[in-house]
């Protein structure tokens, strides 16, 4: 099952792609969030190969998934492969300039089940495909606007 969204940004290519790299915010996030995050690799910079498990409750479930950049090209693209027991995951934000001041990131997640009752999941959550492409594009706008009024606060400032 593919999601995909795309979202034009008030801000520099290279300001969105910081925001989007910043694993810093997304670990915190999560750790607000109540979920235990460790990471497993020992690189220093940004690149491919940064590994993360993520263990929380989701869906009233604990969940087990490891996430990691199989794909880094600075200020253009990101790529993740999600792990779980059941589910293998894709997340793939594709960020590029409209203007000088002015960017467009495009995110695809594409979900691919592992096991009979991950089918099973699947299979229905295809019967709401229309209401969770909705969700998934709301949500990806939210992260949007966050990139958008941090580059604007940081202008202000």
């Amino acid at each position: 099952m593919q999601f995909t969204s795309t979202q034009d940004i008030n801000a520099p290519l290279d300001y969105v792609f910081q925001q989007l790299t910043d694993f810093d915010a997304y670990e915190s996030f999560a750790l607000r969030r109540g979920a235990q995050v460790q990471r497993k690799d020992n690189i220093p910079s940004k690149g491919i190969g940064l590994t993360w498990n993520v263990v929380g409750e989701f869906r009233g479930k604990v969940r087990d998934v490891d996430i990691q950049v199989v794909e880094y090209r600075p200020d253009n693209i990101l790529k993740f492969m999600i792990t779980s027991k059941g589910i293998d995951a894709a997340a793939d934000f594709e960020a590029m300039a409209l203007t000088r001041k002015q960017s467009r990131i495009k995110s695809t997640l594409n979900v691919t089940p592992k096991t009979i009752s991950a089918r099973l999941v699947l299979q229905s959550a295809k019967l709401a495909k229309q209401s969770l492409n909705r969700r998934y594009n709301n949500r990806f706008a939210t992260f949007a606007n966050y990139i958008e009024n941090n580059y604007n606060k940081s202008q202000r400032g």
